[in-house]
Formats: structure tokens, sequence, C-alpha cells
């Protein structure tokens, strides 16, 4: 994977309605003081993006890195890390109904199942999407966001707007792991690829929250806050539709992962595991996005953080670094361990007589 398809890979997989909508961006940072805690959160993101990816470089993906890092409950850890991707799932379904109330849910199914034929072809489908979309989107963001007022911006700073970014982060790293390990695997230059993606989500989020900050009261309180600064311009519905896509393709890959791997190759089984999967996210969204972004996220994003602290601790302060003496001494250990087998044929050979004087 080349470095510009890399970084739309990452943008696309981390940008999702609720940035794009403004929702989760002034949760998390507030509407004033909000330049530096982006600043810092972008920092933050891109260490634990390059952490993530060189994982997946590492250990070969995903499954096996979980493996590596957990062990025997390695397989524990990937179905609750499934299990949490409902929650952002869900988000980004309500997401297309908040789009078009009018219309709900008729935008939510036909994006829902759109989106799963694309994840249904692993990750070639996902870099695909997100390779078509995610240029549109930054485009848009850029041209109607509001750089100007993100700059004036500096202060008053407050404590809580650093530690949301930093939990914001943490959270848009741990729910789009699968996908970045899987993708790590395959990248050239990772660490390059995940500077550029942490830039171009940073100077977004500072175009998103200008414009919602030049607008006032209004769109802070606002459900959708950028579509309040938008007056209904059909260029930000189709933007938004865009975001909530790609963010969904990563959202749901683990859970079709999960479900390939339970059916065990049949086909039957590994459709209706799917099935099931998109009727539960699709009923966990009629919470609605305000309520999912307000009461879920801040606590993904808690587990986010510990989750990459464990594994950073993990992989540089307690991992074997010699692994070829380490695994050449597991290997004669396993050998040396076992009996040999005696068999009738050995008997003979053994001496009981009592030893004898000689003259």
């Amino acid at each position: 994977m080349g470095i510009i398809r890399a970084t739309l890979f990452i943008v696309g997989t981390c940008i999702g309605a609720g940035f794009v909508s403004g929702a989760e961006l002034v949760r998390f940072f507030g509407a004033g003081g909000f330049f530096l805690p982006v600043i810092v959160s972008s920092l933050a993101f891109y260490f634990l993006l390059v952490f993530a990816l060189l994982l997946g470089k590492k250990y070969g993906g995903y499954e096996s890195a979980t493996n590596t890092l957990f062990k025997r409950f390695a397989p524990a850890v990937r179905i609750l890390i499934a299990l949490f991707s409902f929650i952002p799932c869900a988000g980004f379904i309500a997401g297309f109904d908040a789009l078009l109330p009018n219309y709900k849910p008729l935008l939510s199914i036909v994006g829902l199942l759109s989106v799963s034929l694309f994840v249904g072809r692993g990750m070639k489908g996902v870099g695909i999407l997100n390779a078509v979309l995610v240029p549109a989107l930054i485009a848009f963001l850029f041209a109607f966001g509001d750089c100007a007022v993100a700059f004036r911006a500096l202060m008053p700073v407050s404590a809580a707007g650093f530690w949301g970014g930093v939990v914001y982060a943490g959270m848009n790293a741990f729910l789009a792991l699968p996908v970045l390990m899987d993708a790590g695997r395959e990248m050239k230059r990772p660490c390059f690829s995940a500077a550029l993606a942490a830039c171009f989500i940073g100077a977004c989020a500072l175009f998103v929250l200008g414009a919602v900050a030049r607008e006032g009261q209004g769109a802070i309180e606002s459900e959708m806050p950028f579509l309040f600064v938008m007056r209904g311009n059909v260029l930000f519905y189709v933007a938004a539709a865009l975001a909530i896509a790609t963010s969904l393709c990563s959202s749901l890959y683990p859970l079709f992962s999960l479900c390939e791997r339970l059916a065990e190759k049949k086909k039957a089984a590994k459709y209706a595991a799917r099935s099931l999967v998109l009727l539960a996210a699709f009923a966990f969204s009629r919470l609605g996005l305000a309520g999912i972004v307000v009461y879920f996220y801040p606590i993904l994003g808690i587990i986010g953080l510990f989750f990459s602290v464990f594994c950073v601790f993990h992989e540089y302060l307690f991992e074997e670094h010699d692994e070829e003496i380490h695994a050449c001494r597991k290997k004669t250990k396993q050998k040396r361990r076992a009996h040999h087998k005696v068999e009738l044929k050995h008997l003979p050979a053994v001496d009981d007589k009592i030893t004898k004087p000689r003259l």
C-alpha cells in the first residue's frame, strides 16, 4: 500500500459522521480555546497510529498481534473489541437517520447494506472505498470550514479540552485498531502515512470547530453543529454521507471478521452471522446520534487509552528482545522435557548381575 493510498485509508477510517457533523468535536474539545487541544490530540493520535501500524507490520496483522500480546486471552480480547465496535457502528447508522429525519430509516438501511458489500470484500473493499471518497471529503471540509476563527481560538484553554482531546485520540485509535493492524502489514512507510493522516485530521477538526465557533451558541447547542452552519446546503449531506460510509466500513470490519472465524468457512453460517450483526447494530442505532456520542463515546475513549497503554508497556518494557535466542531456548526446552520411550527390545541390554571379584 503506497503512501497516498495509506494516508487516505487512515483518514477515512477515523473521520466519521460525528466528526463531520461537529457533534464529536464539540463534545470532546469544546467551542472555545480548542486550537492547542486539537494540536495535542493530533500528536497523541499520531503516536497511537504509528504504534498500531508497526505492530501489524511486525506480527503480520491484527490476529497475530493480539495472539502475541495477550497469549491465551487473545480470542476473548478480539471478541471484546468486536463487541465494542457495535457502539460506533450504531452511531454511524444513526448519523444516516440524522441527515434526513423525514426519510428515517430508509437512508440508514440503504447505507448499511451498501457499505456491507464493500466490507464483505475485506481489506481490499475498505481500501477502495476510502481511496475514492476521502479526497472529496477533505476538499469539502477545507472549503466550507473556517480556519481563521480556529487560529484566534487560542485562549482560554481548559484542562478539560486537553483531556478531551487525548481521550478522543485514544477512542479513534482503539476503534480502528483491527483495520489499522491489518493495513500496517501491507504499508511501505507507515510512519510517514500516519504523520500525513494526523495532520489532515487535525486540520479538518480545526476547520469544523472554527466554523461552529463563528456561528455561536445556536450551532454549539445543535445536535449536528456543522449542519447548523451549512444551513441545509446539499453538499453537507453528501459529505456527511461519505464520512459515515468510510467509518462504518472500519467499524463493521472486525465484526465481519469475527463472523467469518466463528463460521469456520461455512458460507451459510457466515452470512447468517453477518445478518445478525447488521440487525443488532441497526437496533442499537435507534438510541440516536446525540445519545450515543454523549454517553458511550467517552467510555470508549477511556477504554482505548488504557488498552493502548497496556500494549505499549507490554511491547517495549516487558517483551523479550532477543527473539531468536528465546525462540531457540523454548524449542530446546520443549524437545528435552519428555522421557525416551522404553520398549521390550531395550530390556536385554540391562546388566543386572552382581559383580564378582577376580583372582
